[in-house]
């Protein structure tokens, strides 16, 4: 099997472990157990669960950039409609529970896209309410704490988008 399609089996067990058995259970043996390939296998591709874990992140932050862009050409208006929790998020978010170091990479790429709030939207105001709104959401959603549902969620995203109005 190809590198890149053996990390990414290696990131989709670390993943998967994490949603099953939580944050605590991600080690590198669960991983390769998960993944079906030895542990000197795994560490072929990974030399250390630090390494396993800013994969993670990296690659959820790519993925989310590339949700953000297929969902909508307009920035602020991209980041609502991604922010919708599935795939990979609980598996970022162990990640940073793991290793709170990997928070740095993080926020820098929250502060870019925070720099193109203010610099895209019509109304930087409503704009950075509608991104932390969408956050809020993400994580109400993700977490089970109390996520609106249905046509009032609906809503609410036609809401946030209302407020993400791009320069003209």
């Amino acid at each position: 099997m190809p590198p890149a399609r053996t990390k990414d089996r290696l990131l989709d067990a670390a993943a998967t472990v994490v949603h099953r058995d939580g944050a605590q259970a991600l080690t590198l043996d669960a991983v390769a157990a998960e993944a079906e390939v030895s542990k000197g296998g795994l560490l072929y591709h990974f030399k250390s669960k630090n390494d396993l874990v800013q994969a993670m992140v990296e690659r959820w932050m790519a993925d989310f950039g590339r949700e953000m862009q297929e969902a909508d050409p307009d920035f602020v208006r991209g980041y609502v409609k991604a922010s919708d929790p599935a795939g990979n998020e609980l598996g970022m978010l162990a990640a940073l529970v793991a290793d709170p170091s990997l928070l740095v990479a993080v926020r820098k790429q929250y502060g870019m896209w925070q720099d193109r709030v203010e610099r895209e939207s019509r109304d930087p105001v409503d704009a950075t309410v509608a991104r932390l709104a969408a956050d809020g959401l993400w994580l109400a959603e993700l977490f089970g704490m109390g996520p609106p549902t249905g046509e009032l969620r609906e809503r609410v995203v036609q809401r946030l988008l209302g407020m993400a109005e791009p320069l003209d």
